[in-house]
């Protein structure tokens, strides 16, 4: 087949795909009569939609072309690492997101008010529009860079700007029903993807199962990555904790029919992923690494993609890739919006106004936000970084004092005072702790996470001694 032909077959299925999405997201807007349909789709999810949504939201392009490279670079121990994140979502879905569904809750801030009080609330509020902000973006640089991979016809600048512009157009149109929708096909268009490519290689594995073997270092093969017990566990923990609680899944938390749906989407999202997922990384790795054993590692599934030579498949699996990010992308810019109305807009200055006038402000957000994140995928990579640092402080300022809030019964101010000092010293800790970088010895947010429960505790033991006093 000539490269002309080939490359008219592949994109003519990413046309199609693109247009499928557009279509199916639009078509919901007429089902978006108010602001609770927009950002939290009417609660009124059945189990298999969101734990599709919730799976799609998960496997972003870190999960995919991140998770992949990594496990080409450090062996199997990558795959044991990521099921950290596997195992943060069957417990949410077991006992975090049921509470969520029963407040009828919008966002992580909304909950520290209703658990906590206001100053616990506008903490959250900061952290996750940070957060979710440098998260939007990093999407918005994944989409262009994998369009770009794949098709270097396509430059970085257009890939982003039709990536933003098709996200924006179907999340603002119909709201978190559109994106839970379109995160139904692009879930099931990531597993279809993911597993023609293992079939397709699992030949040139068994064949070449000895040479590989040989080939490929010892320490790929064994559980610690020869890096050590520290970092296999401490990386693991990261996994678990880093993104436990983030905006994009707790907005899933707020949207089942009822609790038991939110709590068996949630939990068989986790479950499904555990079970297929790593070994669809782990295969694609390996082949990678004994076909291509010096490159780049974010180009080991591209490489692996393109070596396959088949229009077909490589159309299906670039639109896998761009359904990985923009399912992640379309999740983030709703839970965005909702913390952006909710949080903010609604919490400080525009709470009392008619259901029309919250729906149209909500939509003018998600475009302002939408916009904001491909300028800043564009121009401002930088920025992105630095706000991806608040991805380190997530889990020390939210973690703990979500699971106090659930698990506890206390509601007493001076328990308060005690969360918020938490929230606060475990921040600046591991903001300290990453100015200093003891990276090497700890992640920073497994330190952090550490030594909030170190101030949790201290402040429970100095109440009592002052009560008991």
């Amino acid at each position: 087949m000539s490269d002309v032909n080939y490359n008219y077959i592949q994109y003519l299925i990413i046309a199609v795909y693109f247009l499928f999405i557009i279509t199916k997201g639009i078509r919901k807007a007429r089902n978006i009569k108010d602001q609770d349909d927009f950002l939290v789709a009417g609660r009124n999810i059945g189990w298999f939609l969101l734990m599709a949504s919730m799976g799609a939201t998960v496997i972003g392009g870190g999960a995919s072309i991140g998770s992949i490279g990594k496990t080409y670079e450090w062996g199997i121990i990558m795959v044991l690492v990521t099921t950290g994140w596997y195992f943060q979502f069957m417990f949410s879905g077991k006992y975090i997101a049921p509470y969520f569904r029963k407040a009828h809750l919008y966002t992580v801030a909304g909950f520290f008010e209703h658990r906590f009080g206001k100053k616990e609330r506008f903490v959250s509020f900061i952290l996750s529009l940070l957060f979710s902000i440098g998260v939007l973006g990093a999407q918005m640089v994944a989409f262009g860079k994998i369009i770009n991979s794949m098709i270097p016809d396509i430059s970085y600048l257009t890939a982003v700007i039709l990536g933003g512009m098709i996200v924006i157009i179907y999340s603002t149109a119909g709201g978190l029903l559109a994106v839970i929708y379109t995160d139904l096909y692009q879930f099931l268009i990531l597993l279809a993807g993911f597993a023609i490519t293992v079939v397709m290689i699992i030949p040139e594995l068994y064949e070449s199962s000895t040479q590989i073997t040989a080939a490929l270092p010892s320490d790929f093969f064994t559980i610690d990555g020869g890096k050590g017990w520290t970092f296999l566990l401490s990386t693991f923990a990261a996994f678990l904790i880093g993104e436990t609680f983030a905006p994009g899944y707790v907005t899933r938390f707020c949207v089942g029919a009822d609790v038991k749906q939110t709590q068996k989407g949630i939990f068989r999202a986790g479950l499904i992923l555990l079970l297929i997922f790593p070994i669809m990384i782990f295969s694609i790795g390996v082949y990678a690494k004994f076909f291509f054993p010096d490159i780049d590692p974010e180009q080991a599934l591209p490489l692996t993609i393109l070596r396959l030579h088949n229009p077909i498949v490589s159309g299906l699996i670039i639109a896998a890739l761009m359904s990985a990010v923009m399912s992640s992308a379309d999740s983030i810019l709703n839970s965005t919006t909702a913390i952006f109305t909710k949080d903010f807009l609604e919490q400080y200055f525009v709470n009392k106004l008619p259901e029309k006038k919250k729906l149209r402000i909500a939509r003018i957000s998600s475009v302002v936000i939408g916009a904001l994140g491909v300028t800043l995928a564009l121009i401002l990579p930088d920025i992105i970084d630095l706000l991806l640092l608040t991805y380190s402080l997530w889990a020390p300022g939210i973690l703990l004092p979500i699971i106090v809030g659930v698990f506890s019964k206390d509601k007493s101010s001076d328990h308060t005072s005690i969360v918020f000092f938490t929230m606060t010293a475990a921040i600046f800790s591991t903001i300290i702790y990453m100015i200093f970088d003891f990276s090497d010895l700890l992640q920073p947010s497994v330190f952090g996470v550490i030594t909030s429960v170190i101030y949790y505790s201290a402040g429970l033991i100095y109440l009592k001694l002052r009560n008991s006093n």
